[in-house]
């Protein structure tokens, strides 16, 4: 812990180079709060808080000027191992460092580390399965492969290696070594040499709060900090470090918000098909290293779900639309549909043509988190957590959980808000059982349509009950049959699914046609049965059931649940009719 005489030892130094720390705010340290500012008086809404010039700043930059430690000058190393690595060297040496009274407030070896690189087993319980443990493993296995070669490195320059411990180079890659981040003016770097992080002694100090009102000023040879809010006496002073998730939070300083505004989940694509990532490397090349797909890349952040039962659709505006693109394609793809760029997924998916997409975007993005909130769920340690890295972890454990119960509840919800007769408008876009769909047909006029189509099926099922039908295993014939009825003979959906528009252009898969001579034998059975019915038309052929109510079955069709009880439903197969 930081001693009283070591903050002021601090505050001196820092004012001596040049720093400026408001008189009203004094530096105080407690178990609860570790280092941190507080107001002894009254700070008004506007006033400069906290200057440090560039001159203080610590990063790798330092390593490649410094002459007393000129191992990293020319790199080898990412430039953030190269900063750890000076800090790391800084800290050694501290009793000549020009940072002395810096790095003698940084937390030691026995401080309570609570990044989940300090976790021990019964910790790391608390992050089964989470986002955060496979990050902090990744990390740490770059750390260990970056230590190794800084070592390397410095053995090679003939210096005592023996100090550079692994528990010190970890002390330096936690919150402790880097309590605030920020960018100095570097606008001739590259992009990679930009992305490292910077201390900037004192104004490192203050802890992180969302609604924390705050300005930083980026100015020539300085950094500063000024409050947009009026300071009350014996207050905490508190910075805000941007939306920051608890995954972030967690990771970077050892700390979660329990109602962060910020929090999300996040959800990576798996690869799309090769012949789709052709044409996604042309347009977009950033999903992409070296030509490879990046999981990494494709990972998407989305924050919790309310659907509004006015407007059910809304809720897609609460996803990244980069998401929903890729979604779009990947749909498309499996259709056998040509790639077409979607310049703006979201107006897209709500017009007539795209609308079609969204009960099946809805599946994906389900099926996709499904497995991971089951995992949570069932991975939850059932004692209460024993320190403070467990409660920080159960933390954001918890609003994992929640936020992917959400947009799961959400999205199934949305699917039911389309169910048809039990909530939809009839006028579509609609789902709906086979008995949904009879029953549509009988509302828009076509009861004829209808008799005609049961008393064929009845022809070889023995029964028109569309229940009897399902329960002795027609259900999946019929709504194929169904399916090429309502395309062949009534308006009810003008907007055709795009891959319909040339029926006889598509060639059936021998499974398929296999299937659809099944059927076909049902079709010669109702003929007979109903002569100069439409189950007498030319049209009939194995062709013609897969080309149509075939590929209706495996693009528009899938099982949900439809509830009938407060506490339970049935799974049930189910088809998307676009409607009006």
């Amino acid at each position: 812990m930081a001693s009283a005489s070591q903050l002021d030892d601090l505050r001196r130094w820092h004012a001596g180079a040049g720093g400026y720390l408001h008189p009203s705010i004094s530096i105080e340290y407690n178990e609860t709060q570790g280092v941190h500012w507080k107001t002894t008086s009254n700070v008004s809404s506007d006033e400069r808080l906290c200057t440090v010039p560039h001159s203080l700043a610590l990063s790798s930059l330092n390593a490649l000027v410094d002459d007393a430690f000129p191992v990293f000058r020319n790199r080898g190393l990412p430039v953030e191992a190269i900063g750890y690595f000076f800090l790391m060297h800084e800290y050694i040496n501290r009793e000549r460092s020009f940072w002395r009274h810096y790095l003698e407030t940084l937390p030691g070896p026995k401080a309570d580390h609570r990044t989940p690189f300090w976790f021990d087993a019964e910790d790391s319980a608390y992050l089964e399965d989470t986002d955060v443990l496979h990050t902090a493993k990744s990390r740490m296995d770059a750390h260990k492969r970056n230590y190794a070669t800084g070592v390397s490195m410095i053995e090679q320059a003939n210096i005592d290696s023996l100090p550079y411990t692994w528990l010190v180079f970890r002390l330096m890659t936690g919150p402790e070594g880097q309590r605030q981040t920020a960018l100095v003016d570097m606008s001739r770097a590259s992009a990679e040499e930009l992305d490292f992080p910077v201390l900037f002694p004192v104004l490192d100090i203050a802890n992180h709060a969302p609604n924390a009102r705050v300005s930083w000023q980026f100015d020539p040879g300085q950094f500063s900090m000024s409050t947009k809010e009026i300071l009350q006496p014996g207050s905490e002073v508190l910075n805000n470090y941007g939306p920051k998730r608890n995954d972030e939070l967690l990771l970077g300083y050892g700390f979660c918000l329990a109602d962060n505004p910020n929090e999300k989940i996040l959800m990576t694509l798996k690869p799309p098909p090769e012949g789709l990532q052709e044409d996604l490397l042309r347009v977009h090349p950033g999903y992409f290293t070296n030509g490879e797909w990046s999981s990494e890349k494709a990972t998407f952040a989305i924050g919790p779900m309310v659907l509004d039962a006015r407007a059910p659709a809304a809720m897609f505006h609460e996803f990244p639309e980069p998401l929903l693109e890729l979604l779009v394609y990947m749909l498309r793809h499996e259709r056998g549909l040509p790639f077409s760029f979607v310049e703006r997924p979201l107006h897209y998916l709500t017009a007539d043509v795209g609308r079609q997409y969204l009960p099946h975007i809805t599946r994906m993005i389900v099926q996709s988190l499904l497995p991971k909130l089951a995992k949570l769920q069932s991975s939850t340690p059932p004692q209460p957590p024993s320190n403070q890295r467990q409660e920080q972890a159960r933390i954001y454990r918890g609003g994992q959980i929640r936020i992917l119960d959400s947009i799961t509840g959400g999205l199934r919800n949305y699917l039911r808000s389309l169910l048809y007769p039990t909530e939809a408008d009839p006028r579509g876009p609609l789902v709906v059982t086979l008995e949904g769909l009879l029953e549509l047909l009988r509302l828009r006029g076509n009861e004829n349509m209808v008799a005609e189509f049961l008393n064929g099926i009845g022809a070889s099922s023995g029964t028109t009950n569309p229940e009897q039908l399902r329960e002795a295993g027609w259900e999946d014939d019929a709504f194929v049959l169904l399916l090429c009825f309502l395309y062949s003979l009534c308006d009810m959906c003008p907007v055709l699914p795009e891959y319909l528009a040339d029926l006889g252009q598509y060639v059936p898969s021998s499974e398929e046609l296999e299937q659809a001579g099944s059927s076909l034998e049902l079709v010669a059975a109702a003929a007979n049965a109903c002569p100069g019915s439409f189950w007498d038309d030319s049209r009939w052929s194995e062709n013609f059931i897969a080309a149509l109510g075939g590929q209706l079955l495996k693009y528009e069709s899938f099982v949900m649940m439809i509830p009938h009880t407060a506490n339970g439903g049935d799974a049930r197969l189910v088809t998307y009719v676009h409607g009006e």
